[in-house]
């Protein structure tokens, strides 16, 4: 699985340094959320982000890529990392079987 990485989320982070990781901000920081809903599409990546806009663009849209976003308020690199180390397995299970999740510090919610 291919994933997205936003501008929102951190470039140095180590869980993102992987082949499997595409940043934004290496393709085009200023993509509009409909050029990254496009290009995730056409090219099959799950988007990573904390932008509320694509969990409603995702909601009243028939096609959509697969979409995790977190809900996780402002945190440290280090409580990031805490919280990649204890649930990313588990998202990227669920994410293969929905289209949208939506994670925040204490659940998942899924959306099939």
């Amino acid at each position: 699985m291919n994933f997205l990485v936003d501008v929102n989320l951190p470039k140095h982070f180590s869980f993102f340094n992987h082949s499997n990781f595409l940043h934004l901000v290496d393709i085009n920081p200023c993509m509009t959320d409909e050029e990254v809903w496009d290009y995730a599409l056409e090219k099959g990546y799950t988007i990573l982000t904390k932008d509320s806009d694509f969990y409603y663009k995702c909601l009243k849209n028939k096609v959509s890529p697969k979409i995790i976003q977190f809900r996780l308020g402002n945190v440290t690199l280090k409580q990031l990392h805490e919280y990649f180390k204890e649930h990313w397995e588990e998202l990227v299970r669920q994410i293969e079987q929905a289209t949208l999740v939506l994670a925040e510090r204490d659940k998942l919610t899924i959306l099939v």
